[in-house]
């Protein structure tokens, strides 16, 4: 369990650590969480993969392999909008190298762009870079802790989403990276020699600086770092999405929208402009005003809700997006009150019941901690 939660006892300090020789016989926990992989059905998986390739995403997985073979090191960067296969390809690169038991960290900027990543974790959490991270910071890994090792040991890293951090957040990597490996090879390469795999679209997400001036933001960039000099850039082209959906009744009406988004990405929506520009909504992607709108997005989203309301792969298919918590339970009250069936009331408490056979058991606790966790997650429940 702590293991799962990349814990040890070192953490919970009054509780005693085994003994040197007894840890040793242990191993290094993060290398064979890393190695924990079925090699052949990795290798099954990555030949379906690979297979799926278009040329071009074939082109940029040679490059990066041969990288890899080269043992030189190197820094790429795939360049690709929404749906040209950028997750496919990381995939496909950390089913080839896993299945020949070697060790790929796939991270993300964020915590939900690292769920769509195999085995993948937010970048800070594990490269443990500080928060907040100057110019100056490396990262919180001792040179001869398990963590370190691992890093050692790397073969690739993968980093999605990457034009969400800030640039300091890469140079505290390769700074940290440097330090690790120039104990083993003497040469001060950049990340220490490891091939690393940026992944992003400059036109979703800049990094966020809080009142920051668009110079700001833009300075704050990846491709402001000293790094981006010895970046190669591998541009992605096809849109995957529309090629899988080629088949379907509203084949051209995604490809209409897709190539709208686009040019909004691209700033080309009301060109001429100054960087300022109002963006006019086509009518086909907007819901007709109503006397009721709640009632007309459900309709529109969920067009046989109450013949489908069963279905998970029908409710997984769709989902409405709300600005504040206030619209999403206007939302949520008005669907329930469409579905069939007996209401059903569950009740809670937000403190400890003191008059239960069981509370001697939790004297200890502190009711004002419990309480303000418990509400902290009161929405999420």
């Amino acid at each position: 369990m702590l293991q799962a939660n990349r814990r040890t006892l070192k953490d919970f300090k009054p509780i005693p650590f085994p003994k040197n020789f007894v840890t040793s016989q242990l191993g290094n926990q993060l290398i064979l969480e890393e190695l924990n992989y079925d090699k052949q059905q990795l290798h099954d998986e990555f030949i379906q993969l690979y297979s799926s390739l278009t040329d071009e995403q074939k082109s940029i997985f040679k490059k990066i392999t041969s990288a890899l073979k080269s043992k030189q090191g190197g820094v790429f960067f795939l360049n690709g909008y929404g749906g040209t296969g950028k997750t496919f390809m990381y995939r496909t690169l950390a089913a080839a190298i896993r299945s020949k038991g070697d060790i790929v960290l796939t991270v993300a900027s964020s915590g939900i762009a690292s769920l769509l990543l195999p085995g993948g974790r937010t970048a800070h959490s594990k490269f443990k870079i500080p928060v907040p991270t100057l110019d100056n910071s490396t990262c919180n890994i001792n040179g001869d802790s398990d963590h370190a090792e691992l890093l050692r040991q790397t073969k690739l890293i993968i980093w999605d989403e990457a034009p969400m951090c800030h640039r300091y957040t890469f140079e505290c990597l390769d700074r940290s990276l440097k330090d690790l490996m120039t104990e083993k090879n003497n040469s001060p390469k950049l990340f220490g020699g490891k091939v690393v795999v940026f992944g992003g679209d400059f036109r979703q997400i800049l990094p966020v600086i809080p009142r920051g001036r668009r110079s700001d933001i833009v300075h704050s960039a990846i491709n402001a770092s000293h790094i981006w000099d010895y970046c190669q850039v591998l541009t992605l082209t096809k849109n995957m999405r529309l090629q899988n959906k080629a088949a379907e009744a509203n084949a051209q009406e995604t490809h209409d929208f897709a190539k709208w988004i686009l040019k909004v990405g691209e700033g080309k929506i009301s060109e001429p402009n100054d960087g300022h520009a109002d963006i006019t909504i086509p009518d086909e992607l907007l819901i007709p005003m109503s006397d009721n709108p709640i009632k007309s997005i459900v309709e529109s989203t969920y067009p046989t809700l109450l013949q489908n309301y069963k279905d998970v792969n029908y409710l997984e298919s769709r989902a409405i997006l709300a600005s504040t918590i206030e619209t999403v339970d206007e939302i949520n009250n008005y669907v329930l009150g469409l579905i069939p069936g007996e209401e059903r009331e569950y009740l809670s408490s937000n403190s400890v019941d003191r008059t239960s056979k069981s509370c001697t058991q939790v004297e200890n606790w502190n009711t004002n901690h419990v309480n303000e966790k418990l509400g902290s997650i009161g929405r999420t429940v």
